[in-house]
Formats: C-alpha cells, sequence, structure tokens
C-alpha cells in the first residue's frame, strides 16, 4: 500500500486535509470526531506498517 492510498482510504472514511505542515507533512481531521492525523506524503513509497498503524488508529481497518 502507497501513501496516496492511505490518503484515499482517509478521505473515504471523513478526514479532510486541513493545513499542510512543515515538508510533506499534512493534517487530516474528522468532522464530526475531531481527530487530527499527520501524513507524510510520499506517493511513490510503501506505506508499510506505519500506514497500517495510522488507519488503524483513524480507526479504518
Amino acid at each position: 500500500m502507497t501513501w496516496g492510498e492511505v490518503i484515499r482510504k482517509l478521505e473515504a472514511a471523513g478526514y479532510a486535509e486541513t493545513r499542510s505542515g512543515k515538508g510533506s507533512h499534512r493534517l487530516f481531521k474528522h468532522a464530526t470526531t475531531g481527530k487530527e492525523i499527520w501524513i507524510a506524503v510520499h506517493t511513490k513509497k510503501d506505506a508499510g506498517q506505519l500506514g497500517n498503524r495510522i488507519l488503524r488508529e483513524a480507526g479504518i481497518q
């Protein structure tokens, strides 16, 4: 799974990008719960275990 796929899954679950941080980082926030998640955007690289952990923290999967 790539970082682009992680971001698409977050957006499908109701997260929206609220702002970008330093470098390649983006902040995604859920509209109803208010939960915030930072993502490092390297779309062509494999997300690996970190991508799975981020999705698990977001309540996806």
